[in-house]
C-alpha cells in the first residue's frame, strides 16, 4: 500500500539554542540547528528514518527553496515538487533550560488554486484506491477556506484513505469532511466533540462518537498518558513508559507515521496502536524535529502496553 504525503506549507525549523536567555536583553545563541520541516516532511521523515517508503508532494516557495531542495535529496527522500511565488515560511524556535520555548513563524508564502489544481492532477495520475494520502499542516495564505475544503474534498475522489491533520478547518468542517484518519490531543477532541472531555474513558467516548460521526479512524493522544483509538479495526487504550522529554514538536506527526506504517503492511489493531505511540514517543526523545531512531522506536515498542476493548 503506498503512502503519500501532502506539504501544501513547508517550513524551515530553526532552533536557536540560548543559555541563560534574558528578556529584554541581548543574548547569544551557542548553536543553530536547521531542519526541513512542516507536518507532512516530519511525517516522511519519520517513514524515511524507519525504513519505510513515501512519496512527499511538496508546494515550495521558489525564492528560498534550494536548501529545502537539498536538505530532502541529503534525507534520501522521494519527493514530487511544485513551486509558487514567495518564500517558504521559517519558524524560529528559542530553546533554554528551565524555560518554556518561544516560537516566532514568518510566513511569506502564498499559494493559488491553480497551484492546488496542478497538485490534485499529479495525485490522481499516481494514487491507487487504497493510497493512504497524510494531508498535513495548515493551507498557505491564498487559499480560502472553501477551496481548502474542495481539495480535500478531491483528495477523497482520489483515494479512500485521507489522513487530515490540519488546523486550518473548524471542528465542524473536519466531521463534515469525514476523513479516514485524525489525530486529535486531548484539548482538540474537546473542540471536535462540542463538549468538555475528561479523563482516558471520556476521551474514548469522544472518539467513538466522531468514529459513529463518519471518521473511519480516531486516534487521541494523552500525553504521558498514552493514547486511545476507536476506529475500523476496534478500540482500545495504550499505555506508554515514563520519559523526559527533549522536544515534543513534530511528535504528532511521527504518531501518524507510525500508524500508517503499520496499517499499510495489514497489521492488526494492537499492532498499529502500538507502532503509533512507539514513534510518537520516540521522537519527543529527539532534538528539534528530529525523527525518532528505529532503535528507539523497538525499544519503546517493547515496553508499551495495550488493552483491547
Amino acid at each position: 500500500m503506498k503512502i503519500i504525503t501532502v506539504n501544501l506549507n513547508p517550513a524551515y525549523d530553526i532552533y536557536y539554542r540560548v543559555p541563560g536567555f534574558r528578556q529584554y536583553k541581548e543574548n547569544l545563541a551557542e548553536s543553530v540547528s536547521v531542519f526541513t520541516g512542516g507536518k507532512g516532511m516530519n511525517v516522511s521523515r519519520a517513514l524515511k528514518t524507519n525504513g519505510i517508503s513515501s512519496t512527499a508532494y511538496l508546494l515550495l516557495g521558489r525564492e528560498n527553496s534550494k536548501a529545502y531542495t537539498d536538505g530532502i535529496t541529503a534525507d534520501g527522500i522521494d519527493a514530487r515538487i511544485f513551486y509558487a511565488s514567495g518564500r517558504i515560511r521559517e519558524n524560529l524556535t528559542f530553546l533554554t533550560d528551565g524555560i518554556p520555548e518561544t516560537r516566532v513563524s514568518v510566513n511569506s508564502f502564498s499559494a493559488s488554486p491553480t497551484d492546488l489544481g496542478k497538485i490534485l492532477q499529479a495525485l490522481s495520475e499516481e494514487c491507487l484506491p487504497d493510497t493512504v494520502i497524510a494531508c498535513s499542516g495548515k493551507f498557505p495564505k491564498g487559499i480560502s477556506a472553501g477551496c481548502a475544503m474542495d481539495f480535500v474534498r478531491e483528495l477523497k475522489k482520489i483515494s479512500q484513505r485521507v489522513v487530515l491533520d490540519s488546523n486550518t478547518f473548524s471542528a465542524e468542517q473536519v466531521v463534515s469532511l469525514s476523513p479516514w484518519l485524525i489525530k486529535p490531543n486531548d484539548e482538540e477532541i474537546e473542540t471536535l466533540c462540542g463538549r468538555p472531555v475528561s479523563g482516558t474513558d471520556d476521551c474514548l467516548s469522544a472518539a467513538e462518537e466522531l468514529f459513529r460521526g463518519g471518521i473511519s479512524n480516531v486516534f487521541v493522544t494523552l500525553g504521558e498518558n498514552g493514547a486511545v483509538y476507536c476506529g475500523e479495526l476496534g478500540k482500545c487504550r495504550a499505555s506508554v513508559p515514563h520519559i523526559a522529554p527533549l522536544s515534543t514538536i513534530g511528535a504528532g506527526d511521527s504518531t501518524v507515521a507510525g500508524f500508517v506504517a503499520a496499517y499499510s503492511s495489514g497489521k492488526p489493531l494492537e499492532d498499529c496502536v502500538r507502532t503509533a505511540c512507539a514513534f510518537g514517543t520516540a521522537a519527543c526523545l529527539e532534538a528539534g524535529t528530529n525523527p525518532p531512531k528505529p532503535e528507539r522506536v523497538a525499544e519503546l515498542y517493547r515496553q508499551i502496553k495495550i488493552t483491547i476493548l
